[in-house]
């Protein structure tokens, strides 16, 4: 009587399992997976600045006949998804920390509808790991309706991928002012020229990600070191020796008037030199104080050869003194001739 009980027991414990089991296979159930871009976002390029990525995507399944008919009446329980980053050299790795529970209430469908709603998945592309590859999907239920036994389970791939291109965006390290020579060091290089160098610098590839740019005589200038990646230029900025100082006010004056002329550092940290003299008997004086000019002019005929007024400027940092910086003002007497 009582292995007639015991049986009965197990008889009705196998019933219960299996009528809280869907018993199809997951590659009957499930049709294909999608991945699409997370709130309209671009998704299809990601660009790799040495971090990882942090990539949100929106995530749905397809069945293969509509919910609520025949066997699509419930969720194969214990269903589960990865989504794995498969790298252009065959390397994969799964880019989220757990498993997606497919028989989650977000995942339900619609009856009548053949897909699933779209859900959020946050997946991290690993900065030792980035490159161009493509998302794809496994898929598996750890119950194995074949033999209804809830391991070792079945797990198919989905139709679906999505490729995702990897832009490599350079980091330039070094100094954003030469002297003489300096070494630059780019972090994931690509094409790298030197720019609006010409007369100025030179540049060297020294091999093992660092280049140098070398000054040429006594010039100075700004070149860009530039590196281009997937279609886009990224550049850094060089000067090279000392800029001259720039001067800024009007050019043509006239009599019995005052006028202020501004002199600007290429440096902040240099010290400016600023030549502007009055030669006895002319009709005008000048002023310096700071880094301003004033300029005023007396009364002169309006037949009278203008007068030719050149104020003058260097700079000195670090790099030594630029070059003179001469800015020329015509004096004119009233309204009379240009000479």
């Amino acid at each position: 009587m009582r292995k007639i009980l015991l049986s009965a027991i197990y008889l009705f414990a196998s019933v219960l399992t299996f009528a809280q089991t869907n018993p199809v296979k997951v590659t009957d159930f499930f049709d294909d997976f999608e991945i699409k871009p997370y709130n309209g976002n671009v998704m299809d390029t990601v660009y790799n600045t040495g971090n990882d990525v942090v990539l949100p995507v929106f995530m749905r399944f397809k069945l293969k006949g509509p919910f609520g008919s025949g066997n699509f009446t419930m969720v194969p329980q214990k269903s589960f998804a990865r989504i794995l980053f498969e790298l252009t050299n065959g390397f994969d790795y799964t880019p989220h920390s757990n498993a997606i529970d497919l028989s989650g209430n977000e995942w339900r469908p619609m009856t009548g509808s053949l897909y699933s709603p779209y859900v959020v998945v946050n997946l991290t592309l690993y900065k030792e790991y980035l490159g161009s590859g493509k998302l794809k999907t496994h898929f598996k239920s750890d119950y194995d309706a074949v033999n209804n036994s809830w391991n070792p389970g079945i797990v198919a791939v989905a139709k679906s991928t999505r490729n995702i291109t990897v832009i490599n965006v350079p980091n330039f390290i070094g100094p954003s002012q030469l002297c003489g020579e300096a070494t630059y060091t780019i972090e994931r290089p690509s094409a790298i020229t030197l720019e609006n160098a010409t007369g100025i610098a030179t540049l060297t590839a020294l091999g093992n990600n660092q280049w140098k740019v070398t000054k040429i005589g006594s010039n100075s200038g700004t070149v860009q070191l530039v590196s281009t990646s997937g279609g886009k230029r990224y550049t850094k900025s060089i000067t090279v020796g000392t800029l001259p100082p720039r001067i800024s006010g009007p050019q043509t004056v006239t009599s019995n008037n005052s006028y202020t002329y501004s002199v600007y550092k290429s440096d902040p940290n240099s010290t400016l030199s600023i030549e502007a003299y009055a030669g006895p008997g002319m009709p005008y004086t000048l002023n310096v104080v700071g880094n301003q000019i004033t300029l005023n002019t007396n009364s002169i005929g309006g037949n009278v050869r203008d007068y030719y007024i050149q104020l003058k400027a260097t700079e000195t940092n670090s790099c030594g003194t630029s070059i003179q910086t001469v800015y020329s003002v015509r004096f004119r007497g009233g309204d009379g001739p240009i000479n």
